[in-house]
C-alpha cells in the first residue's frame, strides 16, 4: 500500500525535527557514567547518551510488541471474516449458476411443446405475485 503524498511529507515535518533533538542531546550528554547490573559484578562504563537512547529503544521495541500482541484478536477476526466472506461468494457463484441453469431447463421445456406443435399437456403455473 502506498502513501498518500500529504502523509510522507509529514513524516518528515515530524522526523527531521527528532533526529535533530536526539543529534543535540547526543553532543549534549556525551559524559561517561557507570551502569551497575547488581547481582552480577559486571559494571561498565558507558555514555549517558547511549544508556537513555538504548532505554528508549528498549521501549519503543517492548511498546511494539505488547501493540502488536493486542491486536491478534483482530487478525485473527479479520481472517474469519475473509474467510466467511470468500464462503459466501463462492455460494454466491454456485447459487447464480444453478439459477441459470434451471432457467435454461425451463426455458428448454416450454419450448418443446411449442416446437412440436403439440398443445400443452401441463397446465400453466399462477404468477408468482398472485395470491
Amino acid at each position: 500500500m502506498k502513501k498518500p503524498t500529504s502523509l510522507k511529507i509529514l513524516s518528515w515535518i515530524v522526523l527531521i525535527p527528532v533526529g535533530i533533538a536526539m543529534i543535540a542531546f547526543s553532543v549534549v550528554n556525551r559524559h561517561a557514567v557507570r551502569l551497575d547490573f547488581w547481582p552480577f559484578d559486571f559494571a561498565p562504563e558507558v555514555r549517558l547518551f547511549a544508556v537513555i537512547l538504548g532505554v528508549l529503544a528498549v521501549g519503543i521495541v517492548w511498546g511494539g510488541i505488547a501493540a502488536w500482541l493486542a491486536a491478534g484478536a483482530n487478525r485473527r477476526r479479520g481472517r474469519e471474516a475473509g474467510r466467511r466472506a470468500d464462503s459466501a461468494e463462492s455460494e454466491n457463484r454456485q447459487l447464480k449458476d444453478r439459477v441459470a441453469r434451471l432457467e435454461n431447463e425451463l426455458r428448454e421445456a416450454r419450448a418443446e411443446p411449442a416446437a412440436s406443435g403439440e398443445p400443452d399437456a401441463r397446465p400453466a403455473l399462477p404468477p408468482a405475485d398472485a395470491a
